[in-house]
């Protein structure tokens, strides 16, 4: 069952920083209003946290995200970055993580 939750949370991420695609529909911009924020995509992680993902599985998925050559056409959109690194640093940041960081 984690690694369903380890592919869903990289799913998840992967939509995000993904983004909007420029010639949406009115439905999938729709649905990426109520679904694709960074709140709700914060709220997925800590879903899949609750049921066995570790900081280490998040942090390997960014990492893999910033460098496989796999992501290479991901990684040449717009904004991709800038959503990386804002969840980058939501994850740092959370009250579970501070407590490891100490």
């Amino acid at each position: 069952m984690k690694d369903w939750h380890i592919k869903h949370m990289e799913n998840t991420v992967i939509k995000h920083v993904k983004g909007l695609s420029p010639d949406a529909t009115r439905y999938q911009k729709k649905m990426h209003y109520k679904y694709g924020g960074i709140v709700k995509i914060l709220r997925y992680i800590e879903y899949d946290k609750k049921h066995g993902v570790t900081k280490d599985d998040i942090i390997a998925i960014l990492e893999k995200l910033r460098s496989d050559s796999s992501y290479e056409e991901l990684r040449s959109n717009d904004g991709f970055l800038d959503r990386l690194k804002e969840i980058e640093s939501s994850v740092a940041n959370t009250p579970a993580t501070k407590i490891l960081t100490k």
